[in-house]
């Protein structure tokens, strides 16, 4: 009886340690199939440990099969040129799974949907540049008198709102210039939103810009027919060469008087320059002719009293556009969060881009 017991123990422990070298050597076999980073031996290993130990290893077998799945569907994608899916599936299959195979796929479909991050940073500037409370903003100026307007305040609004058009411009040219890419869906709804937002930010600016010009017009335009009437009552009584003499100093005392709304408008002009190099903004040249074509009187002076019905059509048309509707801010965003928000899929597609970062530039796998 002893002899049997002993017997049993001895095949018990010859069993356990053939049994834990079965798994050693199985252990050992799996990370060399790791390292060859192919799916194939990867596996045939994982299959064999869950045999041994199927507590330890039938979860990360069902991964592995699992990411090979995903690989085959990458390749799917790949092959129907649908980059934005390829890419979603090959970063999942190689993250579960990493094999020379979904590598390749995640690098090949990656590289080709790299523009979003650069699409994103300009948005980022955007949201930077953008001038806080602008429903405030608007309002203040609205309703303030424009000669008691805060220069250094409103040229810093229209600076910054140019800045952050101009940055949303940049986006929108880094997705014009993927020709050879689909525009997949979540990609064309950012696109769109984008677009509405950079809509919002130079309806915001020329708002303001034709409050001013709006006002000022209506002072040119009083000063218009002053002396308009002034002009047609000397020429109805003496020549023109002593007519023009005569009303010389009521020109000169116009463009003085005027010169407060003047110098608002070149200041709008050059913050709102999209050069930002000391030009003007191309609104500047239809307005300043106005001006000097009432304060200056350049042509003939005969011929002045009878131009008036231009000028004053084109006065009322910088009246005109200052009375538009306030911008409707509902188009874009004012924070960068409730943008990012609306956008959750392509936020996390950047993600996983930057979290790929050193495999698409150079190959190399980052955690």
């Amino acid at each position: 009886m002893a002899y049997r017991i002993v017997s049993y123990l001895f095949i018990l422990l010859f069993l356990t340690a053939c049994s834990r070298m079965d798994l050693y050597l199985a252990e050992k076999s799996y990370r060399e199939a790791l390292s060859t980073q192919m799916s194939k031996p990867i596996i045939a290993s994982l299959k064999t440990l869950t045999l041994l130990d199927p507590g330890k290893y039938q979860e990360k077998l069902s991964s592995a099969e699992k990411a090979i799945t995903e690989l085959q569907k990458a390749k799917y994608y790949m092959v129907e040129s649908n980059f934005y899916l390829a890419y979603l599936v090959s970063h999942k299959s190689y993250r579960t799974l990493p094999t020379k195979e979904s590598k390749n796929t995640l690098i090949n479909s990656g590289l080709k949907l790299r523009y979003v991050v650069s699409v994103q940073a300009n948005i980022v500037k955007s949201f930077q540049y953008l001038p806080k409370k602008i429903p405030e903003l608007l309002s203040k100026y609205q309703r303030l008198p424009i000669l008691e307007w805060d220069l250094i305040e409103i040229n810093s609004a229209i600076g910054q709102l140019g800045k952050a058009a101009k940055a949303l411009n940049t986006s929108l040219l880094v997705i014009e210039r993927e020709k050879n890419s689909r525009l997949f869906p979540e990609i064309k709804k950012w696109k769109t939103d984008i677009h509405n937002q950079l809509e919002m930010i130079n309806q915001t600016q020329q708002h303001l810009i034709n409050i001013a010009l709006g006002s000022s017009a209506g002072v040119l335009e009083k000063l218009n027919v002053e002396l308009t009437e002034a002009s047609a009552n000397l020429l109805s009584l003496v020549r023109e060469g002593l007519a023009e003499a005569a009303m010389r100093p009521y020109f000169v005392k116009a463009k003085i008087d005027f010169e407060p709304y003047a110098n608002l408008a070149i200041n709008l002009s050059l913050a709102s320059s999209s050069t930002q190099r000391n030009s003007h903004a191309k609104w500047y040249r239809h307005w300043s002719s106005i001006e000097i074509e009432v304060l200056e009187n350049s042509g003939s002076f005969s011929e002045y009293p009878r131009t008036f019905p231009d000028r004053e059509k084109a006065l009322s048309f910088f009246k005109k556009a200052s009375k538009r509707r306030m911008p409707d801010l509902e188009q874009g965003f004012l924070k960068l969060g409730l943008f990012v928000s609306k956008h959750e899929n392509i936020y996390g597609l950047i993600e996983k881009l930057s979290r790929d970062r050193m495999i698409l530039d150079y190959g190399q796998s980052s955690s």
